[in-house]
């Protein structure tokens, strides 16, 4: 009786350990999760609903550089990231750095709340059936595109980036491709 009780406890144990190694690497660097275009390549072409209304296109971003992200209200890592990219808008788009956000393997309902309960401030749609992911080669959420103003993809990236300095160093090296001007003023600067 006490060795199956022990075998019990033991097997108990090696779930509790590999479901928990689950959870935490669901957002770790995995090379089978990392997109799978090429930098340097055009960005995939996509037109889409704004989940604010209207339409938007790659081609309505020509001439400025790009942050496209795909995120998910389930996904932990993109809600780490989340404050992260609100600061990022605030610092860059008014130097002419747009943002674009895609709801990717979630629910349009799901992740307008996510939206909404985030406090976004930067346009958002709803990627449905993923097919634009797909087309940009992204297998999991958060992942981040960084795109040059002729429409070229400067750096990709599969995580959560939860550290602004992070951010802005592949921010920086789109502006420097020749849109935008550089992060705006701190405050009280």
């Amino acid at each position: 009786m006490r060795s199956r009780n022990s075998y019990e406890k033991t097997k108990g144990r090696v779930y509790t350990l590999v479901l928990a190694a689950l959870v935490l690497t669901g957002c770790s660097i995995d090379t089978a999760k990392q997109p799978s275009v090429r930098i340097g390549d055009p960005a995939p072409g996509f037109t889409v609903e704004l989940l604010s209304g209207g339409k938007v296109s790659l081609d309505d971003f020509k001439g400025r550089p790009l942050v496209v992200t795909f995120m998910a209200e389930w996904c932990p890592c993109s809600n780490d990231s989340a404050p992260v990219f609100k600061e990022a808008y605030r610092l860059y788009h008014p130097k002419g750095v747009e943002f674009l956000m895609f709801g990717f393997q979630d629910s349009r309902s799901k992740f307008k709340k996510f939206v909404e309960e985030q406090g976004f401030s930067f346009p958002a749609a709803y990627d449905s059936g993923d097919s634009i992911g797909h087309s940009f080669g992204v297998n999991a959420p958060p992942t981040t595109f960084f795109i040059t103003p002729d429409g070229r993809i400067k750096n990709a990236y599969y995580g959560k980036i939860d550290e602004l300095d992070k951010l802005t160093t592949w921010i920086e090296e789109i502006v420097a491709d020749g849109g935008g001007e550089g992060p705006a003023p701190a405050a009280g600067a």
